[in-house]
């Protein structure tokens, strides 16, 4: 971007003048595209060696300067779009003359200009004098990158002399239509003819409302926006429009206000795209809900940094459809969120705007008059092109049934639990009785066992009996068998499940109780190393004794040799090393004899 002319001032907010190094076959573009990006500043400026000559201004005084002194050269570098939302901030730019000045430039956002084989040509930019935290809006940034385009062409083919007209009409795929103050039109692009179906002469001199719908009209929607237009900068519209032909389609545009140079409001410019086809697989999805109403599906535009949601999510969080569809606060939607449960959501959609985080979230909305709902909530945010967010996207699905199921489920294993350890007490005692007399000795191992699988079954209880983590097994089972500093575990956690969780902790429970009779844990400095790791599709787990007496083989077998010998889950692949240092058992079994996920 060219620098300032001393002589006028630097950011002069008034009336560009044109000098020998403008081009008024490019002034159009400027004006177009500080029109559509709502920009009291634009330029297009050329490289000529190592400088940039002005060719079209709008709103500052320009002259050719060295492009490593101007704002631009960081756009050359860049080779596409670049958008500065607070020049002042942006350690590239915060020093310079047009940022330092009174008054300072603040928002910049400019595209490199390039030939067909990407050499530079120079580039076109608009800026403001107050700094955009959401940049450009998708339409704007959409039709700068066409202005560009244009310029590109312009540039390259000097010898054809299109005037604006060119630049105006070649953005097809919109509808650019311009207003004056009391909405009546006075410039119709070829892309408004191609989407509307009325040509340039019949339309100007129209008033806009000739393409609102009916009801549109009866409400005043043009009106509104360009109040919206005025008051905030912009008029978002994604509705229902008119063809000539009187066929109806669905159109995502806004409306932008015109200003001159001095700020002063002269008229409007709408930009209209035909989204009908997307619009109908959208209802078409919606209808599917609405029969279902499970689901509600909500837009958190970034932008305007509201929510808007569709009628299931209004029902499901016990707010007006209408509020709800037209956007809302983040405290008006978190209206009924209990209070406990609002400093985790918000952490976690602070997550999502600031690094990008999936949001997966359940929490409870206490909406008078009602029952206690559960809400569970899953979104992500959806980017630009060229990476800046757009909006943060998700659903909401009543869960309320699930929890109640899950509570009810947790109640039933907890009676679950209590009855399991009833019957493991009546079982002990009665073998107490039965055994009475018997070598006391045979009776402490039976006990002991019964107690090892009594263990194991609470653990299970807790998770409905489907599954457990190691981690958990292990310190239920071998904190019984002595000192929690003598053993040294060495693994990942891991999640089994409950076959596998039954025959570990038996074989834990044998090995344990054998270390402590006749291995490592029967003297005061014995230890027992406890590693496991998948191998390919193997899970391998080792016992390891050291520190006590040498290990031996005894030729008689009771049953806890048999059932040390059967491995895990019956598997049989057992390694036994019966070595002076102390006993070290490994054993090995399929991956999915564990029935196991990775915790």
């Amino acid at each position: 971007m060219p620098a300032v002319d001393d002589n006028t001032g630097m950011g002069s907010r008034q009336a560009p003048v044109t000098t020998a190094e403008t081009d008024p076959q490019l002034d159009d573009i400027a004006l177009l595209a500080a029109q559509i990006c709502a920009a009291p500043v634009a330029l297009l400026g050329v490289l000529e060696n190592d400088d940039q000559v002005p060719r079209a201004t709008l709103g500052i005084h320009a002259k050719t300067t060295p492009l490593n002194e101007l704002i631009c050269q960081h756009t050359i570098d860049t080779g596409g779009l670049l958008v500065i939302s607070d020049l002042a901030e942006d350690r590239r730019t915060k020093t310079h003359a047009l940022v330092t000045a009174k008054p300072s430039l603040r928002f910049y956002a400019g595209m490199m200009l390039a030939d067909k084989s990407g050499t530079p040509l120079g580039s076109l930019c608009v800026m403001d004098y107050e700094p955009r935290p959401g940049g450009l809006t998708t339409e704007q940034e959409a039709g700068l990158k066409a202005l560009a385009r244009q310029a590109m062409t312009l540039l390259s083919v000097e010898s054809e002399r299109s005037r604006a007209r060119t630049v105006f009409d070649s953005a097809i795929d919109y509808a650019i239509i311009v207003m004056d103050l009391d909405g009546t039109v006075v410039d119709w692009s070829e892309g408004a003819q191609r989407i509307l179906g009325w040509d340039r002469d019949e339309m100007i001199g129209r008033d806009v409302d000739a393409f609102f719908t009916p009801e549109d009209r009866e409400a005043g929607i043009s009106d509104k926006e360009m109040q919206s237009a005025r008051e905030k900068g912009r008029g978002m519209d994604e509705r229902w429009h008119l063809r000539k032909s009187g066929e109806r389609f669905w159109a995502s545009g806004e409306m932008m206000p015109l200003r001159q140079p001095s700020g002063k409001l002269e008229g409007y410019v709408k930009m209209l795209r035909d989204r009908t086809k997307e619009r109908v697989a959208e209802e078409r999805l919606e209808m599917a809900l609405a029969s279902s109403g499970a689901v509600g599906l909500w837009d958190w535009m970034v932008d305007s940094d509201l929510l808007h949601g569709d009628a299931n999510f209004a029902r499901l969080y016990g707010l007006d459809i209408d509020e709800t569809k037209a956007g809302l606060t983040e405290e008006q939607y978190q209206r009924y969120v209990v209070a406990d449960d609002l400093e985790a959501l918000r952490r976690d959609i602070r997550e999502v705007f600031e690094a990008g985080a999936d949001f997966l979230v359940e929490y409870r909305l206490d909406i008078p008059d009602l029952p206690l709902r559960w809400v569970e909530c899953k979104g992500r945010m959806l980017y630009s092109a060229d990476g800046q967010p757009v909006r943060f996207s998700g659903t909401a699905v009543d869960i309320t049934a699930r929890k109640l199921a899950e509570e009810q489920r947790h109640l039933l294993m907890q009676e679950l639990s209590h009855r399991v350890k009833n019957t493991f007490a009546v079982v002990q005692a009665i073998v107490f009785q039965t055994l009475r007399g018997i070598d006391q000795k045979v009776i402490d191992a039976l006990q002991s066992r019964l107690a090892a699988l009594s263990r194991a079954h609470e653990i299970l209880v807790q998770t409905s009996w489907s599954s457990t983590s190691i981690d958990e097994l292990l310190d239920r089972v071998l904190r019984f068998e002595g000192d929690e500093s003598r053993f040294v575990f060495d693994g990942p956690d891991l999640v089994i499940g409950s076959r596998a969780a039954l025959s570990l902790s038996m074989l834990l429970h044998e090995l344990a109780t054998n270390a402590v009779k006749h291995g490592s844990l029967s003297v005061s400095v014995g230890k027992v190393f406890l590693s496991w790791k998948l191998r390919e599709e193997t899970f391998c787990l080792e016992w390891k004794e050291t520190g006590g007496p040498p290990a031996i083989n005894s030729e008689s077998k009771g049953f806890g040799s048999k059932l040390i010998a059967m491995g895990i889950a019956g598997t049989r692949e057992v390694d036994l090393d019966y070595a002076p240092e102390g006993l070290t058992a490994r054993f090995e079994c399929p991956r999915e004899t564990l029935e196991f996920d990775q915790g």
